[in-house]
């Protein structure tokens, strides 16, 4: 009873402090430092989880998309589970930290238009949504991306080897029916030689 409890309180200490994991930081865009908010993913390469964010954004939310400054953006659209406005929406998937302690890292910019883009001064509630929106997509979204992705791969592989074997089983039934016609050609020949032989005998003898 106690290890069990010991491990919810573990695995709630963790929830809880996962949640909190997006924050506020200013990211450069265009050459300067703007506010927005941002979160480490761990375990995750930039491409798996830009791709995972698009996926997010453009399939599930039906926005529509475009490269812009190095990010990606999403012009005056609406976006429910940031309020009722249309909003200029930039995220970019980067990689944080040097070599040895390289990060994937996520950063996400809010604007109601013309670049202003949002503060907690300026809109906490939308800012604290922006965090939640990140908190979400790791938890869950980046998580059942990835394994959906790799599901498909695996399926795709087995369905490759199981072509491949297919083909070497008809390849050596193919084999194996030209060994026993070959097996059944060599008795004929032998019988033939056999009948050749005991006819010269024959003919030996008869002399």
């Amino acid at each position: 009873m106690k290890r069990m409890f010991f491990f919810i309180s573990v695995m709630m200490i963790y929830a809880c402090g996962f949640s909190q994991i997006a924050k506020e930081e200013t990211i450069p865009f265009d050459k300067r430092s703007v506010p927005g908010v941002s979160i480490e993913v761990p375990g995750y390469d930039v491409k798996v989880t830009a791709a995972a964010l698009q996926d997010r954004l453009e399939r599930s939310a039906k926005l529509k998309g475009s490269s812009m400054k190095g990010f990606r953006y999403y012009q005056s659209q609406p976006f429910s589970e940031f309020g009722t406005l249309n909003y200029d929406i930039y995220t970019q998937v980067v990689t944080v930290g040097k070599k040895k302690y390289a990060k994937t890292a996520v950063y996400l910019l809010v604007s109601k238009g013309n670049e202003n883009f949002v503060t907690p001064t300026s809109d906490p509630e939308l800012v604290h949504r922006m965090k939640g929106f990140l908190n979400h997509f790791v938890t869950t979204h980046l998580r059942q991306y990835d394994i959906d992705q790799k599901t498909q791969e695996q399926t795709k592989m087995i369905t490759k080897l199981e072509k491949e074997n297919k083909t070497l089983i008809s390849d050596r039934d193919k084999l194996k029916q030209q060994l026993d016609d070959k097996e059944k050609a060599i008795l004929t020949k032998q019988d033939e030689l056999t009948n050749a032989k005991n006819a010269l005998s024959t003919l030996k003898e008869s002399r």
